[in-house]
């Protein structure tokens, strides 16, 4: 309905970024500012630091993929990380450049990632390096895949805009 349910307070956050939700309801959210952090964030309001410093340089986006996993992309370099639920990197992958903002996970594990910094948008296949899929996207902030039509949309911050990127 669109009605407010509620708050929760993140003790110590000061720019709670990127939000992933995952299947029972936990809330993951970076804090992309010192002290860069991930926050696990439970159904019952309770909140806990996930994942703290190294590999996190500057967190951004958090997705939640099809195994349950923790996927961040930072804005400080190309790392795409991901977590398992116990908060362990299990993996590392890299998106064509650095200083991203979002992440979509696709059902057969593709990546998007999309570049605040650069305008771009890397598509990362698993088991293949990042290939830069789209240009001139500027400041391509968080996305979100939109099923019905088989894009992208991506606001573009600075311009009061949004960026429509087609899959198909």
């Amino acid at each position: 309905t669109g009605q407010h349910m509620g708050s929760v307070q993140v003790p110590e956050a000061n720019l709670l970024n990127g939000i992933g939700v995952a299947p029972d309801g936990t809330v993951y959210a970076s804090n992309t500012r010192a002290a860069e952090r991930i926050y696990k964030i439970t159904p019952s309001g309770q909140t806990s630091i996930f994942a703290e410093g190294a590999p996190l340089a500057a967190p951004n986006g958090v997705a939640v993929d099809n195994q349950g996993n923790i996927v961040v992309v930072n804005v400080g370099d190309n790392a795409v990380i991901t977590y398992n639920p116990s908060g362990e990197v299990i993996k590392t992958e890299h998106a064509a450049e650095g200083g991203n903002d979002g992440v979509v996970i696709m059902a057969d594990d593709t990546k998007y990632v999309s570049s605040v910094r650069f305008g771009r948008v890397s598509r990362i296949r698993p088991g293949q390096a990042a290939e830069v899929i789209a240009t001139g996207i500027p400041s391509a902030a968080s996305m979100c895949y939109d099923s019905v039509q088989n894009q992208l949309v991506i606001p573009m911050n600075s311009n009061n805009a949004v960026a429509f990127i087609p899959l198909g």
